[in-house]
């Protein structure tokens, strides 16, 4: 039986939303932030402290970095990282108010030392809960003491804290994704909660046996352990902690903060269009009237933001009484915004030849097709045996064979994705809407969630050249290079695509027609190109 979440009381905030903007709510705060060096922290990150300059301090948990050179190097690869060039511009000293810790998720009070534990209690007033495991491919025990345990951890720290106003948990649009609708509501898995608790004592062969035995038609144990996390909370927490859980789709290049197209990592669609402006991939499998369920990274952030301030202000609603049935927020596009991936490829295509990379192997495009045994066929001759010579005049050059193996990991990442391009899903929003409408004005413009307000056309093309730009690192001044190369490898392509027209016509000539006088073989040339265009 599922336990819906509180759209009617969401409501009542519209009546007291006026007196109190979201920055002079985290005025004077500290928040608490894990998974800060992930794709979405860091974004969420830079917007807190850009967009609410009061805030006190931003405590952050670096994971797995207890030696010193291991935490200098994450927090140095984290300031250093292009998310903050905006705000090294605008507001360099904001960056002084962080503060990092070094911890683990996995572990008792999240492995911190004592005064960092005690700094959280005593002064944090926000969580965001942002840390978890992404790739499809990790093992059980990864995947769960990360995004089931680790939840447990940080719900028991909040429990301690004096001054805590609001944890935001960070989930997945997917996490109950063999349901017909997916709405905004925990339905509980079967799992009691002391299992869940006591994950970490469980040997491996155990936890795969639940993975599969309860995982149902989920495609992966990622989505399996999102699930797991919401019926923890809901079960354990609910009436003891004022949560709110955002589900976020597939979370993809920013559409306008820090900068338009914004990209650092591989996942999703990036990883598509990465591969796409290089010209490594050549196929894709993509069933027709199948919605691209993408919601970029600036978005679900500001719904982080917003989600936080929107228990705030339900709090002084309802006198701080929450009872079993937390707020879920389904960070999806709205059903009249949609776009089919039909619609991103057409939109694609062209796009690509705009901004290819200037390391690219071919000629930026391919085949998109609904048929797996056509899309097999092309893997293999578009993508393998193009590989297979590569790597051999690797070989021969004494260069580096990466080619095949290349692949193979492309290929691994696209069977898991394949989930979302060749099925389509169907997402209540109601809570969404909520927070969009209680919004006022000058918020609505400093933290925009509402996707109705993008141009898919412009979007894409950020988001092609954000991936060339940001996570390729390929400066705009090398395009006329990657210009010069793309000409090139088409000339090549259309010599390639002449040699078997130009081997038939010859073998046509030699054994059934009689060459006139004059006839040279040049004629046959210029008639073969003539075939061939």
């Amino acid at each position: 039986m599922g336990v819906r979440c509180r759209t009617p009381i969401l409501l009542k905030m519209l009546e007291s939303t006026a007196q109190m903007s979201i920055p002079s709510v985290y005025a004077g705060k500290s928040i608490f932030i894990t998974g800060a060096t992930g794709f979405l922290g860091k974004v969420l990150l830079e917007k807190l402290l850009r967009s609410c300059q009061d805030i006190s301090e931003i405590i952050v948990l670096l994971n797995n970095a207890y030696e010193t050179e291991v935490f200098e190097k994450k927090k140095s690869k984290l300031l250093e990282s292009s998310v903050f060039d905006r705000l090294k511009e605008q507001s360099p000293s904001s960056l002084d108010k962080i503060c990092f810790v070094a911890g683990d998720v996995t572990l008792q009070d999240l492995g911190l030392k004592q005064e960092d534990l005690e700094k959280i209690v005593n002064e944090a007033s926000f969580v965001f809960h942002c840390a978890a495991s992404v790739r499809f491919e990790d093992k059980p025990r990864t995947i769960l003491m990360i995004n089931v345990v680790g939840v447990d951890r940080v719900a028991k720290i909040c429990l301690k804290m004096k001054k805590l106003e609001a944890m935001v948990h960070v989930s997945t649009a997917f996490s109950f994704c063999h349901r017909p609708i997916i709405a905004e509501e925990t339905n509980f898995e079967k799992l009691p909660v002391s299992v869940l608790q006591n994950i970490e004592f469980l040997d491996d062969d155990r936890l795969e046996w639940i993975c599969d035995s309860y995982r149902k038609n989920r495609p992966s144990n990622y989505q399996f352990s999102k699930a797991l996390s919401e019926t923890l909370i809901v079960k354990e927490y609910s009436s003891r902690l004022p949560i709110i859980i955002v589900r976020p789709a597939i979370i993809t290049a920013a559409a306008r903060e820090p900068f338009p197209g914004w990209i650092d990592n591989y996942n999703g669609p990036s990883g598509f269009l990465a591969m796409s402006v290089k010209g490594v991939l050549k196929t894709l499998l993509v069933k027709n009237r199948v919605y691209a369920d993408w919601v970029p990274v600036d978005l679900v952030a500001n719904t982080l933001i917003v989600a936080a301030y929107a228990v705030v202000m339900e709090k002084n609603v309802d006198m701080g009484n929450f009872n079993s049935a937390i707020p879920i927020i389904n960070c999806v596009c709205p059903t009249e915004k949609l776009i089919t991936w039909d619609e991103v490829v057409e939109i694609c295509m062209p796009i690509l030849h705009k901004y290819p990379s200037e390391t690219v192997y071919s000629v930026p495009g391919g085949i998109v097709t609904s048929n797996k045994i056509i899309h097999e066929l092309c893997k293999y001759t578009l993508h393998f045996v193009p590989a297979f010579f590569m790597d051999i005049y690797s070989f021969v050059t004494k260069g580096k064979m990466k080619m095949m193996r290349s692949y193979k990991r492309i290929h691994g990442v696209m069977n898991h994705l394949q989930l979302y391009t060749t099925r389509r899903f169907h997402f209540t929003s109601k809570s969404m809407d909520t927070l969009i409408n209680m919004m006022n004005f000058e918020d609505s413009q400093e933290f925009p969630i509402d996707q109705r307000e993008i141009d898919w056309n412009k979007y894409m093309e950020d988001f092609v050249h954000g991936v060339r730009l940001f996570f390729l690192k390929e400066k705009d001044t090398s395009l006329p290079l990657a210009h010069r190369n793309v000409y090139r490898l088409q000339i090549v392509t259309s010599l390639i695509k002449m040699i078997p027209v130009a081997i038939l016509l010859i073998y046509l000539v030699k054994n059934f027609i009689k060459p006139r006088s004059g006839f040279q073989i040049s004629n046959l040339l210029s008639l073969g190109r003539l075939l061939q265009k």
